[in-house]
């Protein structure tokens, strides 16, 4: 869905990505009469007021998903060369020590996968599709008597503000106080 925008923001808008993220700068170009201080404050209220989420300023700025899956691809098949000094196989008799020295004129190089960048690679990209658990919250709630617990009610659980959960422990206090 996407939310009208007026003529002011839309410069505003493509002025912050010309700006590449500046909301200062990107103001001075739409207002440039005004000072540098007063560009920061009315940018950052401008960006707020213009509504645009990352997604969509991402889109603007050419990184669609089929942007994105391509970077990913290539991050996934990373390779990194380095140098080796082959030796080759003796020719002498086993254990006589005669090998052939290392030297500078033998070095050659070879393309071996870089597992560190794959799994910055891999790891964005659980980040980008909120494929990590949400943030744990500690909350100390006394509630007695039982309580079956599964995967489905702690996930239920977890999306609920601390609010909600103090609500659900004085439901459940009355429910246990009243079978008793």
């Amino acid at each position: 869905m996407s939310i009208k925008r007026t003529l002011r923001e839309r410069k505003f808008i493509k002025a912050y990505i010309d700006n590449h993220g500046n909301a200062t700068k990107a103001y001075l170009v739409i207002s440039p009469g005004i000072t540098e201080e007063a560009a920061a404050v009315s940018g950052y209220r401008m960006l707020r007021k213009a509504n645009i989420s990352n997604d969509e300023l991402m889109d603007m700025m050419g990184m669609t998903d089929a942007y994105l899956q391509e970077k990913l691809d290539e991050g996934l098949n990373a390779t990194k060369t380095i140098s080796v000094i082959p030796i080759p196989p003796k020719l002498g008799e086993p254990g006589s020590g005669d090998l052939p020295k290392a030297t500078s004129k033998n070095v050659e190089y070879v393309d071996v996968d870089d597992y560190a960048v794959r799994h910055k690679y891999l790891d964005t990209a659980l980040k980008l599709k909120n494929k990590y658990p949400t943030e744990k919250k500690d909350i100390d709630l006394k509630v007695s008597g039982e309580l079956e617990v599964n995967n489905e009610l702690l996930t239920k659980l977890a999306k609920l503000d601390e609010k909600d959960l103090r609500k659900l422990a004085k439901l459940s206090k009355k429910a246990h106080a009243a079978k008793e």
